[in-house]
Order: C-alpha cells, then structure tokens, then sequence
C-alpha cells in the first residue's frame, strides 16, 4: 500500500507538468490520478481531486490516500467543494462524495464510517431506484436538480464522468461525554499498569467549565493521575491534593486541549498544554504513587481497588467527577529524559461508538463506562435506540440541546391508530423545545422525515391513522437541555371487517338508493351504522363516496383496511360540525370522516391504491331514504411533461383533482401579437399551485412564472407574453378538487396609482401592480370582527419588494388568574386588563424577490395598514388579503394616554409573598413551605440555617432586577410610562443612573426600556443593612443611623461624634469636674493669700514651687498613692480622704492631696482569656475525610463539633 501511495504521489507531481486530456472511464486503480489538491481554510484538512473513475474505484484510492471520500459536514463545506472542484481546469466536473446506501437501501452512511446528519438533496432526490446507492455533487443542471446539489448514481455511470474527490484524515471519530456525578470508566487492573520508574499521561480533553475538581483519571486509591483544579492541569503525586504540582496555564473550556504529564520518579517532570511546555514538577514532587493507600472505604469494602478509573477521582472517593468531553487517553513508560520517546502501556480512543464497553488499543484490557454518553467530537450525541413498548412509559429522558434521541417501535399489521405522547414527569416552569420527527422503517431526520412536530414547553402529542406496519422510529431534537422526561407510545389494532353479506357493494357511478336508518335514541351503536365497500382495482386520483338526497341526518367515513368506526373515533359530534368543515384531509392517512347537517356529504381518498375500501354511514338520530355513491377518479393521462394537454383559448378544462405528488401538464399556443395571457384556476377547493416556461416543461426548482395565491385559485397573468408554446405545471403540496383551468388572451393591462391606499378585500387578489424602484404602495384592510389571522401575500412578476404591516392585535389577560412564576401578578397592581385588550404591532413580510408573505396571528378589529416598500423596479405582481373571522366580540380601543401609578413597591410584595407562603404563620418559611422551582431555596436562605426569614426574603425580591421589573409589571403597554422626575421620586432600594436608563432619549422610562435595564442592573440594596452604611447590622452598633457603626468605648456614642472614641465619656466628664474642682480651690487659695498681705519673697517662691511641683505630681500621676478606685461622680471629701477644712490657717498647715489609682490590667486580662480548657488533639494514625481543597478534616471526639485538619497524613492535626 505504500508502493501504492508514493506512486500516486508521482503521479500527482507528473499532473502538475502535464496537460491532462480527456480520457476515457478509468476501471482500475492504477489508471487514477490526482488532478488537484487544496486545503479548506475552515478545517485546514487536505483535499485531492482524482480523475473520473467508479465510486467504488475512488474509494479505494482514497484509502491509499490515507483517506476517505469525502464526508460533507455542513452547507460551507460542500460549497467549498463545489467551488473548488466542479469546474476544476475550466471543465464542469460531477463530484463523487463518501455518502453511499449500497449496502442498505435507503440508510445513507459516509465513507469514513460517520453518521448521517447534514444533506443537500437536489430535487426530488434520491430516487427510488435500487442501483442507485452512490452520491454526487452536481456541477451543472441535470434536469430540475440544480449545480451544488446532491444526486444519486449507480456505482459506474457510463454517460458523463464523475471525479472522486478525497479528504486526508481518520474515519468517524467517537468520544464519551461526562455530564453526571457518577459518570465514569472502571478498568480492572492489568501489570501493565505497574508503574514505578516513568510516567507519561496524555489526553485530549473538552471540559464544558472550570469549576472545581475534575478528575482526567487515576490508577486505583490515590494512586498516579491526572485534573483540573478550577481549570489548571494538576497531577496527583500523593494522597494530599493540596500538595500536588500544578501547570501554569488553564485549561480553556468548551474546546478541545491536549494535555500532557511526564514524571520521572525522584528526578522530575513537565506540564504540556497543546505541545508547549506549561510548567515544571519539582524532585521532591515527582512521585509515582501505586494506588494503594488503603483509604478508609478500600479497607473496610476489602477490594483491591487498583482499577484505572476514566472521568473520576478513584477507587477511594466517589467524587469529583469530570465534566466535559474525553477522548485518546494514554499511559506510558521508560522515559529516559523528560520529553523523550515514550513506551506506550495503554491508549483508550473510543472507537466503539456504542455500548458499554470499551476496549484498549494496545493490550486485552476493556472499561465498563457508567453512565457517560457516546457522542461526536463535536458534541452531538451518537443516538442510542430504545425500543417503545405499546402504551408502555419510557421514563428518565434526559439530554442536552442539540443532542439526537433515537426510539423505535414496531407496529402490527392492521394497526388503525397510533398515539404519541411527550411530557416532563414534573412541571417545568421554563420554556423548552424539542423537535420531535417519526420515519417508517427508516431513520428519521430534520430533512427526511415521515413527520415532524414540535413540542412547545416540553409537551407533545400526534395521532397516526392507518400506518404502516413495521419499524417507526422516533427522533427526539432538544433545543434546550431537557431532564426527566416520559414517553409513551400506543396503538390500536383494527377489529376485522365484516363479512361480504353485512355489507353492500359500490360500483363505480352507480347509485345506491333507499338507504334507511331509523332507529330510537336509546339504540346501541351498532344499530345506527350501516356498511358498505369498494374494490379499486388500479391507482386512482381519488375515490369519493357521497350521500344525498331523503331527509334526516347521515355522515359517513371512508378508509382503508377496515370498517371506519366513527364511535370510536376522536370526533365532533354533529352538533358542533359544520357544513362546510374540510374533513377531507389526506394527511390524516387512510381513512376520512364527513359530517355535517343533512344527508349531502362526500368523503374522499387522494392518491389510492388497488385493495378493498370500507364506508361506514353512520347517525345519532334518524336517516330516511338517502342515496349513496361511490366515483373513481382515474389518474389522469397528462402526468408527464410530452403529454401536456393543449388548452383551447378561452374555454375551461376540467374538473381536475390532484393531490401532493401528483404532476398535472398543459400548453398554451401564444401567437404573435398577444397583448396579455392569462391563466386562471376557478371553481373548486383545496390548495394548488402553477408553473410556467416558455418552450420548455416547467418543474418547482426551474419556471419562468409562478403563481402563489392561497387556495385553489390561483392566476397568473402578464403582457407582452413571447409567442410560442407556453407549459404548464398544475401540482399542490395539498389535495385539490373540483378545479377548472382557463387560458385566454386578454387586453393590455395597465396598473395606475395616485397614492390613496387601496383597500383589500377577503380572498379578492389584485393584479398587476407595477412600481419604480424606491416607491412605496398603500393598502389596508377593514376587519369588522377580530381575526384568527390575517395573511397578505404577493407573488408573480418580476422586482424585489418588502410588505410592512401595522395595526393592533388582541391580547389575552386573565386579571391575575395566573401569577408569574416569580409569584408576582402581572399588570398594574396584578392585571388591570380584563380578559381581552389590544396592543400595537409593526410586522415584516418574509420570502424573496416578490414572493412576500406578511402574517398576523389574532388581528384586532378596526383597520390594518400594509406598506409595499419596491426595492427592485416591479410588474406585473399579484397582492391578496386572506383573513378568518374569530368567534371573538369586536373590543373598544384602549386610552392610550391613562395615567401611570405605581402604588407597589418590593417590599410590598415582598410581605405579601412572605406572609402567603408562611404557612404556619411562624415568622419564617421552611423548606416543605416552599414550593418555587424558579427559584432555588438554598439560594434565598443565605445563612443556610434551613429556614427563611423575612430579611432574605427581601433581599431575594429587592434585588434590582425584581424591583424593576414589578414597576413595570404596573405600567400600561398603551402608556409613555413614567417620566424620568416621577422614577427619580420613587422610593425605591437600588440605586439607578436615571438618565442613563432612558435608553431612546424620549424623557420617558416605558415597561419595555425598565425590561431590558433588569438584565443590566446592578443590586446594591442590602436588607442585612438597615441604615445602608455598609456595615451588616449584626455588626453595626448604630443599625438605623447610617452615619455611625462602632461604639469603641461603649458609651452609647458612636465613635464618629465622641470626643475621645476610646475612653468612655463619663469618665472624661468625670476628669473634666475634677480639673474644674482643683482649678476652683486654686482661685479661692489665691483668693486667701491676697486677702492675707504680702509676704517675704522667699516664702512666696518657696510656695508657689512647692505647689506647681505638687499639683504636677499629682495630674502626672506620679505621686504614690494608696490603691483606690475613684468614681466619676465622687464627692470632694472622697476625693481627698477627709471633709474639707474649714480655717484658713489649717488650709494652708497641710498640703492639698489628691490621690487617683489606675485600674489594674489585669482584669481585662482575665477578660480576654478563654473559659475552655483546651482540646486534647487527636491520634495521628486517625484519618479524616478531604474537603474540596485537598485538606484532610476530622471531627473529634465524634459528634462534639470540634474540628481538626491537616495537609498531610505526616503532619499532627490542629483545631480548625
């Protein structure tokens, strides 16, 4: 094979050098060539373009490409190829891709072994034919299957070449996604996993956060490994996490990383993130433990535990559990130097793409995988059926958005009704979306499909009458993450018909007459039903059976298989059936109902097959002499293009009746001279659609002219038609019925506009239109009552133009009947509407060229006004308006200048909710209490005690985004809202840049613009923080004064206002009227020594020194003094140890003393110290368990509450 491939890349070489000329098919591999070879810039993988060959051929060059045929992922994929390829060497190429069904009709997989998702089928492709297994890229137009587009062909195509194109790579690649606490891999221990001198791990990993732990793997119990701690690469050296070496770099989430450790027992190591170096383990961390620690569970379980556990911590702890994606796992040895060659031991790659089991790459190894998914690389879930039992429930249906939900059941043979049913098996107050799709006998698809619904909030339900027997599958698409969801699928197996001679025979045409049925109302069932059949022995249009004439009352039902039981039948009984109700759907499989006043009634079969068709004409009441009749409609001979049928001008041909696949031809002779031509449907019902080309046969893909008129009465009609012969194409996607078709030529038609809105009518289309570019055209509607909708279409002609509508729609509100999931009411102050309201809408048109569809759901009454905006010069276009009356009174408009009040507040509402969910009345809310799914309860109660008061309540509804929303819960949608004054005055808790909440500058704050400021906002209401200055009340000694927090010398005076924070006032007022009480007695003895005379100067001084070094002794404190505790209030004689003396000659014989004791430390000592005595430590041999940092704690003695941890098992414990 490399003989092979080194000669084809000579050959490639040569190509270059060469000219290539037309050659004729190759047969054999040695005759193939590459032509060309590029690399897509949006995968940076290698294409070669081969020369024409078999597509078996071109696979097996491919493989001695080290490749497959080409596997198309998505839209930019397969235009790149196209692009690329299909006009290589300026020669139209056809491309063979690596889609094939060879092998099973109809279950396409790729060359390389992927699943089947993306398509890009041309028109009415694939095709049915059995040797028809191989897929190509059309380069030009093949009939009505357009360039770019995708074709079936048989392997070796002899009447034009086909170009293998092939991408270097690997086949399908498969990986496990962890999401679940207890996803994981468990590999039973092999001896190639002894490891003692080397080490190397490698992976490629897609973790979808970096949250926490999150083990890659480890060997047995806290043995080698490797994780992410909170997203940086770690390897686990020991028992203790917090002692393990780290890289330098994160991990990213949601992408995929290769990671990298090689250790080097006692010597070294080194991270390495996508091939670079990320950080380096040091010797003494280099260490490559067993995995037999002996943890607590190990000993006590008695098991080994020395598996290789993927996706989890190990055999020791049942946790820290990976989330994200894991693929190419590998374990290695004999590392003589970091970095260098490496002996690989073990590799785990997934290839299985299914099971439980996974096997190694390089030894006789296999892992059970718990609960991990297969998927993709890029996430999408490798689809793992589950077969549905009849009316069994499948529970536990959990998946994540985008991911494929595949079931499957197998139906019985004469199974008349198959039910489906979808639900959470809890309410979800959350919108969810899944797309739901059925296939008989095949896998469906979003683009190959036997039916498809959606399931809106999680719920959905479809009934199947007469399918096929056989395997139905199931696909279920979420578009959101989806948990705990139940299925349920069952059906009803049809009782046999009854015997030829308890029925009649209709012949086609004839007439059956004088049928009776006259029975009381106390009559069983069976007694109001009279049967009949038909035996249809080639295909037919349609086969209806009709009832007529007599008088009373008679419906009937058609179908296939059996009797249609019409008591048995989800049905509307008579009284509310209408006569003109469409009961004649195909969709609704093998069997219709007709019902309705009176005996005239006709149901009808599309598109029948040869077999045997049973009607039932059933009553409620009585049915006297009426008339029944079966007609065949053949199917028409004017199915392919060369047998069109010519239409005479003027003259109507039909009846016609078609239904979805079923191509209906004419022609038109124009001759020269023709002013205007126009073809025009009438008469009948149902939906049908035109094409024409000039000269040549039209198809839905390739037409010149196309008409789009709702219904089945279309028209199109044009000047200046090119003489010749003009095709046809009558088809519908629907049934149509009782349709004539007039082709005639007409005078010139001219569209004049003097810009006065034109008004359109019901059903009533106008033709014509013709405009500049850049003019716009006004229309509008009158509705008298409220519309179930309103459509306005365009179509035909040539230009570009855009429809805009504008008008008002009814709004549904049940005056607070249903609170929000928050628990709020909705509206002012709940819901202030009543039951029906309107409200403005501007609505955009969708479609392209001048094919426009503008739809408006539940249009008020009054008028709609549309706005025909011509971006590219229009003629010749059609506008019709079609509405359906509602049975809805027609509403009065509302004021919208009604004045805004807001009279609540959060915490308004939050006393409300609080005291209506306060069950007992208690004062606080108790988990059992509780019942929000919204909202989680753990989260409200922030000090995590298990019950919620009043504060967190608060806290929880005042955040910003709950205040705003609850002011605009109360502003009208009809209203300015309020101004940017009121807001500013409102007593609100947040804190709001006013003006820079006005987002359209208007000085009004409307419902809309307070919406999106809730996504933005930002909380700074503290409910723990009364006075709002910061400081938690439970710390704040001023709680209501939001000036002042701390009372440092617990005076009662915050620190902010006291004069001296640290001393208590009363002793500073206390000291301040001693020094006023000594300055006193200084004044008075200064008073007696003047009154006394002068004295020698010696003596004077003597005094006066003696005193200023007495009375500074004692305000210094320096004095020695007997121990006293003075008092603040302490009377003058306390003070000085005696009264007061009262002579002047004894004043002055003693000395004033004042002696003031300190208080000893020692009492605030005491204070300070603890009355516990200390905790004896515990055993070092103890073991505890480990927090999520890696830390071992223990609780000892048990069940004390005292806490001890350490790092190591090496270190003692210390009280935490």
């Amino acid at each position: 094979m490399r003989t092979k491939a080194t000669a084809l890349v000579m050959l490639f070489f040569l190509s270059l050098l060469v000219p290539m000329a037309p050659a004729v098919q190759a047969q054999e591999v040695e005759d193939v060539v590459i032509l060309d070879t590029a690399i897509n810039p949006a995968n940076n993988h290698t294409y070669h373009l081969l020369s024409e060959s078999s597509w078996t051929v071109a696979a097996e060059v491919a493989k001695g490409l080290d490749g497959f045929l080409v596997t198309v992922d998505d839209e930019a994929e397969n235009q790149w190829l196209f692009d690329t390829f299909a006009s290589f060497d300026n020669q139209s190429r056809h491309l063979w891709t690596g889609l094939y069904d060879s092998d099973n009709d109809g279950a396409y997989r790729w060359h390389n072994g992927a699943p089947f998702y993306y398509r890009n089928w041309g028109a009415d492709q694939p095709s049915a034919s059995d040797d028809e297994g191989y897929v190509h890229i059309a380069s030009t137009n093949m009939g009505n299957i357009m360039p770019g587009t995708w074709n079936d062909l048989e392997n070796d195509p002899q009447y034009f070449p086909v170009y293998g194109v092939v991408e270097v790579g690997p086949g399908a690649d498969y990986s496990l996604r962890f999401a679940d606490d207890g996803d994981r891999i468990e590999i039973d221990h092999t001896d190639a996993l002894n490891i003692t001198e080397s080490l190397s791990l490698s992976a490629w990993i897609h973790p979808f956060n970096q949250d926490g732990i999150q083990f890659i793997s480890m060997k047995g119990d806290y043995g080698w490994g490797m994780y992410l701690n909170g997203g940086t690469l770690a390897y686990a050296s020991e028992y203790s996490l917090s002692q393990h070496p780290t890289a330098n770099t994160t991990v990213p989430a949601d992408q995929w990383t290769h990671v990298e450790i090689d250790v080097i027992q006692g010597v070294g190591g080194q991270f390495r993130i996508n091939g670079l170096a990320a950080g380096e383990i040091i010797a003494e961390q280099a260490l490559i433990p067993a995995g037999d620690f002996g943890s607590n569970d190990c000993f006590t379980s008695g098991d080994d535990c020395d598996e290789l556990y993927i996706g989890s911590m190990g055999a020791g702890c049942e946790c820290n559990y990976f989330q994200g994606m894991l693929d190419n796992i590998t374990v290695g040895t004999n590392l003589s130097s970091i970095g260098s060659e490496v002996t690989w031991v073990s590799n785990w790659t997934f290839p299985e793409g299914e099971g439980m089991l996974t096997n190694d790459d390089i030894n006789n190894a296999n892992g059970t995988i718990y609960g991990a998914d297969w998927v993709m690389p890029d996430g999408t879930i490798v689809a793992q059926v589950i077969q549905l039992y009849n009316n069994e429930e499948v529970n536990g249906i959990t998946g994540q958005a985008g991911d494929n939900l595949l079931f499957f059941a197998e139906l019985d043979e004469m199974t008349k009704m198959a039910y489906f049913n979808l639900y959470p098996t809890e309410f979800k107050d959350e919108e969810i979306t899944i797309d739901v799709y059925f296939g008989n006998n095949r896998i469906p698809s979003s683009w190959d499909n036997d039916g498809s619904i959606e399931a809106f909030w999680g719920y959905a339900w479809e009934q199947i009458s007469w399918p096929d027997a056989g395997g139905w599958w199931v696909l279920l698409v979420p578009q959101t993450d989806i948990a705990d969801y139940a299925m349920t699928v069952s059906w009803e197996v049809a009782d046999p018909p009854p015997s030829e001679d308890d029925m009649t025979k209709l012949n086609n045409g004839i007439p059956v007459t004088g049928q009776t049925i006259d029975v009381g109302r106390q009559a069983d069932f069976e007694d109001r039903v009279l049967y009949y059949y038909v035996d249809v022995e080639e295909n037919l249009s349609s086969l209806t059976v009709s009832t007529y004439a007599g008088s009373g009352n008679i419906d009937i039902g058609l179908s296939w298989g059996t009797v249609p039981d019409p008591f048995d039948f989800w049905f509307i009984e008579e009284p509310f059936a209408t006569d003109d109700s469409e009961d004649n759907n195909p969709n609704q499989g093998k069997i219709v109902y007709d019902s309705g006043q009176g005996n005239n009634q006709d149901a009808t079969l599309y598109d029948v097959e040869p077999g045997r068709y049973y009607v039932t004409a059933y009553t409620y009441q009585r049915a006297i002499d009426f008339t029944i009749v079966a007609t065949m409609t053949f199917a028409p001979d004017n199915t392919a293009p060369e047998d069109a049928v010519e239409l005479t001008p003027g003259v109507a041909y039909g009846p016609l009746t078609g239904y979805d696949g079923l191509d209906q031809y004419f022609k038109i002779q124009v001759p020269t001279g023709t002013e205007r031509l126009e073809v025009d449907l009438s008469e009948g019902y149902g939906e049908a659609t035109m094409f024409m080309r000039l000269e040549q046969f039209p198809t839905s893909g390739e037409f010149d002219l196309q008409s789009s008129t709702p219904g089945a009465g279309d028209k199109i009609g044009f000047n200046d038609p090119t003489p010749g012969t003009w095709y046809i194409l009558l088809t519908t996607e629907d049934v149509f019925a009782n349709i004539l078709i007039t082709a005639s030529f007409e005078d010139r038609y001219i569209w004049t506009y003097d810009g006065t809105p034109i008004e359109l009518f019901n059903g009533e289309e106008i033709n014509g239109l013709e405009a500049p570019a850049g003019e716009s055209l006004l229309f509008f509607v009158e509705l008298e009552n409220p519309g179930s909708y309103l459509e306005v279409n365009t179509y035909g002609g040539q230009g570009k133009l855009q429809l805009e509508g504008s008008g008002s729609v009814i709004d549904f509100d049940f005056g607070g009947f249903f609170p929000e999931d928050d628990g709020f009411a909705e509206g002012r102050q709940g819901r202030p509407m009543d039951g029906l309201t309107t409200s403005e809408v501007q609505v955009d048109s969708f479609g392209d060229g001048t094919e426009h569809t503008l739809f408006i759901n539940m249009p008020a009454n009054g008028r709609f006004d549309i706005t025909l905006t011509v971006f590219d010069e229009i003629s010749d276009v059609s506008i019709i308006a079609v509405w359906e009356d509602s049975q809805m009174p027609p509403i009065d408009p509302i004021d919208p200048d009604e004045d805004e009040t807001i009279e609540i507040f959060c915490e308004d509402q939050a006393r409300d909710v609080f005291e209506a969910t306060d069950a007992n009345g208690n004062g606080v809310i108790e988990e059992r209490e509780f019942d929000d799914d919204g909202v989680s309860f753990d989260n409200i109660d922030l000090n995590d005690d298990g019950e919620i008061e009043f504060r967190e309540a608060l806290q929880e509804i005042c955040s910003c985004e709950n205040e705003i929303l609850i002011i605009a819960s109360q502003l009208s949608p009809f209203g300015e809202g309020l101004t940017l004054k009121e807001f500013s005055q409102l007593d609100l808790k947040n804190a709001y840049d006013t003006k820079g909440i006005d987002l359209n500058k208007d000085g009004f704050l409307d419902a809309e613009e307070l919406e999106i400021i809730s996504l933005v906002c930002e909380t700074t209401f503290d409910a723990f923080d009364g006075d709002g200055d910061g400081v938690p009340d439970k710390d704040d000694a001023f709680p209501e004064d939001p000036d002042e927090s701390k009372d440092t010398d617990g005076d009662g005076v915050g620190d902010n206002a006291d004069l001296a924070p640290s001393v208590a006032n009363d002793l500073i007022y206390g000291s301040i009227g001693l020094v006023g009480f000594i300055v006193l007695t200084l004044l008075v003895l200064f008073g007696v020594g003047a009154l006394r005379g002068p004295q020698s100067s010696s003596s004077t001084n003597e005094w006066e020194e003696m005193k200023q070094q007495d009375i500074a002794s004692q305000m210094l404190g320096m004095e020695e003094a007997n121990p006293m505790t003075t008092q603040p209030s302490a009377s003058v004689d306390e003070l000085y140890g005696q009264n007061m003396p009262t002579g002047g000659a004894e004043v002055f014989s003693q000395q004033p003393t004042l002696v003031t004791s300190v208080p000893s430390m020692d009492v605030f000592t005491d204070l300070l110290e603890s009355n516990e005595a200390p905790s004896t430590a515990p055993p070092q041999q103890l073991m505890g368990m480990l927090d999520a940092t890696g830390a071992e704690v223990l609780e000892y003695p048990a069940g004390s509450g005292t806490m001890w941890t350490r790092s190591s098992p090496t270190e003692g414990w210390h009280q935490r």
